[in-house]
Protein backbone atom coordinates (compact mmCIF):
# COMPACT_ATOMS: atom_id res chain seq x y z
CA UNK A 1 0.00 0.00 0.00
CA UNK A 2 1.11 3.31 -0.74
CA UNK A 3 0.12 6.52 0.63
CA UNK A 4 0.02 9.88 -1.62
CA UNK A 5 -1.39 13.65 -1.32
CA UNK A 6 -3.16 13.98 -4.71
CA UNK A 7 -3.07 16.77 -7.09
CA UNK A 8 -4.79 17.14 -10.50
CA UNK A 9 -2.79 14.54 -12.09
CA UNK A 10 -4.74 11.86 -10.10
CA UNK A 11 -8.05 13.34 -11.44
CA UNK A 12 -8.59 10.30 -13.82
CA UNK A 13 -7.62 7.61 -11.18
CA UNK A 14 -10.06 8.72 -8.73
CA UNK A 15 -13.02 8.72 -11.08
CA UNK A 16 -14.20 5.31 -10.39
CA UNK A 17 -14.07 5.48 -6.64
CA UNK A 18 -17.48 8.34 -7.91
CA UNK A 19 -19.36 5.87 -9.49
CA UNK A 20 -21.15 4.67 -6.26
CA UNK A 21 -24.68 4.28 -6.78
CA UNK A 22 -25.47 5.40 -2.80
CA UNK A 23 -24.60 8.27 -0.70
CA UNK A 24 -24.68 8.84 2.83
CA UNK A 25 -26.01 4.95 2.59
CA UNK A 26 -29.22 5.96 0.02
CA UNK A 27 -29.80 5.38 -3.02
CA UNK A 28 -28.72 8.62 -5.16
CA UNK A 29 -31.28 7.92 -7.93
CA UNK A 30 -34.26 8.56 -5.57
CA UNK A 31 -33.01 11.46 -3.26
CA UNK A 32 -31.44 13.72 -5.33
CA UNK A 33 -33.09 16.63 -6.03
CA UNK A 34 -32.97 16.88 -10.12
CA UNK A 35 -32.99 13.35 -11.24
CA UNK A 36 -31.64 14.33 -14.62
CA UNK A 37 -28.68 15.22 -13.11
CA UNK A 38 -25.85 12.75 -12.54
CA UNK A 39 -25.37 13.38 -9.09
CA UNK A 40 -21.65 11.23 -9.11
CA UNK A 41 -20.48 13.53 -11.83
CA UNK A 42 -21.34 16.62 -10.26
CA UNK A 43 -19.90 15.44 -7.27
CA UNK A 44 -16.51 14.57 -8.56
CA UNK A 45 -16.03 18.08 -10.56
CA UNK A 46 -16.53 19.67 -7.47
CA UNK A 47 -14.41 17.14 -5.64
CA UNK A 48 -11.95 17.64 -8.05
CA UNK A 49 -11.95 21.85 -8.35
CA UNK A 50 -11.59 22.11 -4.55
CA UNK A 51 -9.69 19.11 -3.03
CA UNK A 52 -7.35 18.71 -6.57
CA UNK A 53 -7.26 22.47 -7.53
CA UNK A 54 -3.96 23.67 -5.95
CA UNK A 55 -6.49 25.67 -2.73
CA UNK A 56 -4.19 26.11 0.31
CA UNK A 57 -7.12 24.96 2.35
CA UNK A 58 -8.52 21.57 1.02
CA UNK A 59 -6.50 18.79 0.44
CA UNK A 60 -6.87 15.10 -0.28
CA UNK A 61 -4.98 11.65 0.15
CA UNK A 62 -4.97 8.37 -1.87
CA UNK A 63 -4.61 4.74 -0.59
CA UNK A 64 -3.02 2.73 -3.80
CA UNK A 65 -2.97 -0.86 -3.78
CA UNK A 66 0.47 -2.64 -5.32
CA UNK A 67 -0.71 -2.24 -8.74
CA UNK A 68 -0.95 1.90 -7.91
CA UNK A 69 -4.88 1.46 -8.39
CA UNK A 70 -6.43 3.94 -6.00
CA UNK A 71 -8.29 2.02 -3.27
CA UNK A 72 -9.56 4.95 -0.93
CA UNK A 73 -9.34 8.53 -0.60
CA UNK A 74 -10.02 11.36 2.33
CA UNK A 75 -10.19 15.02 1.73
CA UNK A 76 -9.70 17.60 4.54
CA UNK A 77 -10.36 21.62 5.32
CA UNK A 78 -8.41 23.30 7.65
CA UNK A 79 -9.67 26.41 9.07
CA UNK A 80 -8.19 29.74 8.86
CA UNK A 81 -10.55 30.61 12.00
CA UNK A 82 -9.12 27.84 14.63
CA UNK A 83 -6.52 25.33 14.97
CA UNK A 84 -8.91 22.18 13.83
CA UNK A 85 -9.86 20.74 10.52
CA UNK A 86 -13.22 19.29 8.86
CA UNK A 87 -12.82 15.56 7.67
CA UNK A 88 -15.16 16.44 4.55
CA UNK A 89 -15.31 13.03 2.31
CA UNK A 90 -14.39 9.61 1.94
CA UNK A 91 -14.72 7.43 -1.23
CA UNK A 92 -13.59 3.54 -1.03
CA UNK A 93 -13.81 0.22 -2.98
CA UNK A 94 -15.10 -1.18 0.08
CA UNK A 95 -11.93 -2.75 1.28
CA UNK A 96 -11.46 -1.42 4.91
CA UNK A 97 -7.83 -2.20 4.56
CA UNK A 98 -7.45 1.00 3.36
CA UNK A 99 -8.74 3.27 5.79
CA UNK A 100 -7.23 3.32 8.63
CA UNK A 101 -3.66 3.74 7.67
CA UNK A 102 -5.00 6.47 5.20
CA UNK A 103 -6.96 8.29 7.87
CA UNK A 104 -4.08 8.25 9.87
CA UNK A 105 -1.77 10.02 7.31
CA UNK A 106 -4.45 12.43 7.04
CA UNK A 107 -3.89 13.02 11.10
CA UNK A 108 -0.09 13.08 10.95
CA UNK A 109 -0.96 15.64 8.15
CA UNK A 110 -2.83 18.15 10.82
CA UNK A 111 -1.10 17.58 13.61
CA UNK A 112 2.14 18.23 12.38
CA UNK A 113 0.49 21.41 11.43
CA UNK A 114 -0.56 21.98 15.00
CA UNK A 115 -4.04 20.59 14.60
CA UNK A 116 -5.35 18.81 16.93
CA UNK A 117 -8.81 18.61 16.31
CA UNK A 118 -11.56 17.84 13.85
CA UNK A 119 -14.87 17.39 12.56
CA UNK A 120 -17.43 15.33 10.43
CA UNK A 121 -20.44 14.50 10.31
CA UNK A 122 -22.27 11.01 9.31
CA UNK A 123 -25.02 9.33 8.73
CA UNK A 124 -26.72 9.04 12.51
CA UNK A 125 -27.68 5.02 11.44
CA UNK A 126 -23.76 4.27 11.43
CA UNK A 127 -22.58 6.66 14.26
CA UNK A 128 -21.47 4.35 16.46
CA UNK A 129 -19.62 1.70 14.25
CA UNK A 130 -17.61 4.52 12.01
CA UNK A 131 -14.49 4.56 14.53
CA UNK A 132 -14.35 0.62 14.27
CA UNK A 133 -14.59 1.79 10.98
CA UNK A 134 -12.01 4.45 10.21
CA UNK A 135 -9.89 4.20 12.64
CA UNK A 136 -6.45 2.33 13.69
CA UNK A 137 -5.26 0.70 17.23
CA UNK A 138 -3.53 3.59 17.41
CA UNK A 139 -5.33 6.67 16.93
CA UNK A 140 -8.63 5.23 18.55
CA UNK A 141 -6.08 5.34 21.86
CA UNK A 142 -5.00 8.82 21.43
CA UNK A 143 -8.45 10.61 19.91
CA UNK A 144 -11.85 10.74 21.58
CA UNK A 145 -14.72 12.15 20.49
CA UNK A 146 -18.48 13.66 21.23
CA UNK A 147 -21.21 14.36 19.00
CA UNK A 148 -22.05 17.76 19.11
CA UNK A 149 -25.56 17.86 17.03
CA UNK A 150 -27.71 16.49 14.33
CA UNK A 151 -29.46 17.71 11.60
CA UNK A 152 -32.27 16.05 10.65
CA UNK A 153 -33.14 15.12 7.13
CA UNK A 154 -32.82 17.23 4.06
CA UNK A 155 -32.66 20.43 6.49
CA UNK A 156 -29.95 23.06 6.58
CA UNK A 157 -27.31 23.40 9.06
CA UNK A 158 -27.63 26.74 10.62
CA UNK A 159 -23.70 26.64 11.48
CA UNK A 160 -22.23 28.73 8.67
CA UNK A 161 -18.65 26.58 8.00
CA UNK A 162 -20.12 23.42 8.73
CA UNK A 163 -22.88 23.85 6.38
CA UNK A 164 -20.30 24.97 4.04
CA UNK A 165 -17.45 22.77 4.31
CA UNK A 166 -19.08 19.84 6.18
CA UNK A 167 -22.45 19.57 4.31
CA UNK A 168 -21.19 21.14 1.25
CA UNK A 169 -24.36 23.27 0.99
CA UNK A 170 -26.71 20.40 0.41
CA UNK A 171 -29.60 19.36 2.08
CA UNK A 172 -28.88 15.85 3.02
CA UNK A 173 -31.62 12.94 2.50
CA UNK A 174 -30.89 11.32 5.63
CA UNK A 175 -30.34 12.49 9.46
CA UNK A 176 -26.85 13.26 10.51
CA UNK A 177 -24.94 13.65 13.17
CA UNK A 178 -21.55 16.17 13.35
CA UNK A 179 -19.01 15.10 15.77
CA UNK A 180 -15.78 16.83 17.86
CA UNK A 181 -12.91 14.18 17.57
CA UNK A 182 -9.92 15.51 19.15
CA UNK A 183 -6.46 14.33 20.73
CA UNK A 184 -6.37 13.62 24.03
CA UNK A 185 -4.04 15.96 26.74
CA UNK A 186 -1.75 13.20 27.23
CA UNK A 187 -0.66 13.23 24.01
CA UNK A 188 -0.24 16.32 22.93
CA UNK A 189 3.40 17.15 23.63
CA UNK A 190 4.10 20.01 21.66
CA UNK A 191 1.84 22.83 21.46
CA UNK A 192 1.92 25.37 18.37
CA UNK A 193 3.15 28.67 18.72
CA UNK A 194 -0.47 31.06 17.65
CA UNK A 195 1.02 34.33 18.60
CA UNK A 196 2.60 36.72 16.09
CA UNK A 197 2.49 40.82 15.33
Amino acid sequence: MKIIKLSHEHSNLIKPLFENKKWMGVDLDNNFVNEKIDANLVYYNIFCSSYLGDLKQYHAYGAFDDEMQIRTIISFYESNDNPEWYWTHIRSCGNRKFVPPLLDKVIEHNENNGRFKFYSMWNIKYQNIYRKFAFSKYNAERYDYFDEYVVPAKTKCIWTLPWMVLFGRTLVPVDTVVRCTFLKQQYREKLDIAGNI
